[in-house]
């Protein structure tokens, strides 16, 4: 196995120079590295720039050759012990995936890492996760991380390669979504697990990411919550208070209690219309997870279903919800002074707002929202 540099015979002034690169009779292949040199520069003997020239791309361009060299030995090692397919423009695509030159639209994702990205997020629907489908918010969320990364290139005026994600770009990222996109460190932290998610993924890939993922500073961030809930005296305020004829607030009030006695979250217990009720069990199939769920029937439940004759009935957006629990959560009385976490939002130019938590002191009803169902559930138990 042999790796041989040189230029060809000719009147340009800077030819390129050429790797060959050949193993026995398994492969013979020449192609273009993409470096010229100046003529009389090149030392054919020692198949490098001469040392004693005097030029600015003297270091450099041996520095990369060494370094191609390496490359082009240490993937076909792997390659042909792996019993992968060696083309007869295997020597060529290497030398494009060493330089990021890449030629061939359909080979971007092994250079760039946005590029990489979106084929898994196009692939994701296929892919399992601990033997199951990855959820569709799951895929929503890889996405929504590939818009800020698309985001960031295009403020950095960059385009991301496998071995900048790096520490240094990591800095910059945390840097930009806190500044920049005005994120809190918790909705960070999930965009940099999705990053070095990918980052493992395309180690596996034996494609070139920077190793730097795996360091300690490289970690996915996250702040303190402050997360309330409704205990059992508040429930019972909510429950008995008197809504007089006010059907819409009823009805969402019914559908809080079912979530705030089944634990269940807003996307499973806005659709139990669905599932059937024996031995004073509930028994669902969740949305998120896929695992099917037996929950006793809590009194409240009961009441809730004898005067619905059921389970209530049709489903309204979980934005309203979460604007109407509110409502009827003031209307209850749940006032008091709490602190905790808002969104709120914000007016960064006269063109661009963004919506984001902010901590502070708050009337409790202005902090409920579907998830509460599930947090109070498993407090009050």
């Amino acid at each position: 196995m042999r790796v041989k540099y040189f230029i060809l015979k000719g009147k340009s002034e800077y030819p390129s120079i050429h790797v060959r690169f050949w193993d026995s009779n398994r492969i013979d292949q020449k192609t273009k590295t993409g470096l010229n040199v100046h003529r009389s520069h090149w030392n054919p003997n020692k198949q490098r720039v001469r040392s004693i020239v005097d030029s600015k791309t003297k270091d450099f361009i041996n520095n990369q050759l060494e370094v191609l060299s390496r490359f082009i030995c240490d993937n076909y090692i792997i390659e042909v012990n792996s019993r992968k397919h060696i083309s007869k423009q295997w020597l060529k695509s290497q030398v494009e995936l060493h330089f990021g030159n890449v030629t061939d639209v359909d080979d971007s994702h092994k250079v760039y890492f946005l590029d990489w990205v979106q084929r898994y997020i196009d692939e994701a629907p296929e892919k399992l996760y601990r033997g199951k489908p990855i959820s569709s918010r799951t895929i929503q969320h890889y996405s929504t991380t590939l818009n800020k990364l698309k985001a960031f290139e295009e403020k950095e005026n960059t385009k991301l390669r496998h071995e900048d994600i790096n520490l240094k770009f990591y800095r910059k990222w945390v840097s930009y979504l806190r500044k920049i996109e005005k994120l809190n460190d918790n909705s960070i932290g999930g965009y940099i697990a999705n990053i070095k998610m990918w980052a493992r993924n395309i180690e596996i890939e034996e494609l070139p990411i920077s190793k730097e993922y795996r360091h300690s500073e490289f970690m996915v961030i996250s702040s303190q919550t402050y997360d309330i809930y409704l205990n059992e005296q508040e429930i019972t305020q909510i429950r008995d208070f008197d809504l007089g004829n006010n059907q819409r607030l009823i009805a969402v009030r019914d559908l809080f209690l079912v979530g705030l006695r089944t634990g269940l979250r807003i996307s499973d217990f806005m659709r139990l219309e669905d599932i059937n009720l024996d031995n004073q069990q509930l028994k669902i199939r969740t949305a998120k997870t896929n695992n099917d769920v037996i929950i006793p029937l809590h009194n409240d439940l009961e009441e809730i279903i004898e005067r619905n004759k059921g389970l209530p009935k049709g489903r309204i957006s979980d934005q309203k919800f979460n604007l109407y629990v509110k409502e009827l959560c003031k209307d209850a009385g749940i006032n008091q002074l709490t602190e905790g976490a808002k969104m709120v939002t914000e007016e960064l130019s006269a063109e661009k707002k963004i919506s984001r938590k902010k901590k502070g002191i708050y009337p409790k009803h202005e902090l409920i929202s579907s998830h509460i169902c599930r947090r109070s559930f498993a407090t009050n138990l």
